[in-house]
């Protein structure tokens, strides 16, 4: 499964950027799926750095997933793997400039592993609509401290 989508946002990159290093910091919350994350170690997001976050798929299903910064260039780009709960990939984050703000860009290889296998398209589906849905409550964000 590939996905590369991309989204206005109303913020220079150093803000998005920002954002997406430190997405412990906004990732609780109401309606969040993420019901808990851990960013290891605290601190400056470097090459190296992971988060550990538990999601809640179904009401009584966590699933816990581990990502890791496989590259960074600050305020620019953000790559990382991840892995856990069935499923592995990468993510590369791309930040650049455009008028006053910035487009943000997610392009995403996940793929399905053991059990999970099978359910390797509908997942796509699934989780394709979630990406959309972040990046869109991303660029929400910064929308919403813009025009208040």
């Amino acid at each position: 499964m590939d996905f590369d989508e991309s989204v206005r946002v109303p913020a220079p990159p150093s803000e998005v950027f920002a954002l997406l290093a430190d997405v412990q910091d906004r990732a609780l919350g109401a309606g969040s799926p993420v019901v808990a994350m851990e960013k290891i170690p605290a601190g400056p997001t470097a090459v190296g750095t992971r988060w550990r976050e538990v999601v809640r798929l179904w009401r009584f299903l966590p699933m816990t997933m581990w990502s890791e910064v496989t590259d960074l260039a600050l305020d620019r780009r953000l790559a990382l793997r991840f892995w856990g709960s069935g499923m592995a990939g990468t993510i590369v984050y791309t930040v650049t400039p455009s008028g006053t703000g910035s487009v943000l860009r997610q392009e995403e290889s996940m793929h399905a592993v053991g059990v999970l296998r099978p359910a390797d398209a509908v997942l796509g589906r699934m989780l394709r609509r979630r990406l959309v849905r972040r990046l869109d409550d991303i660029r929400e964000m910064f929308t919403g401290r813009a025009s208040s």
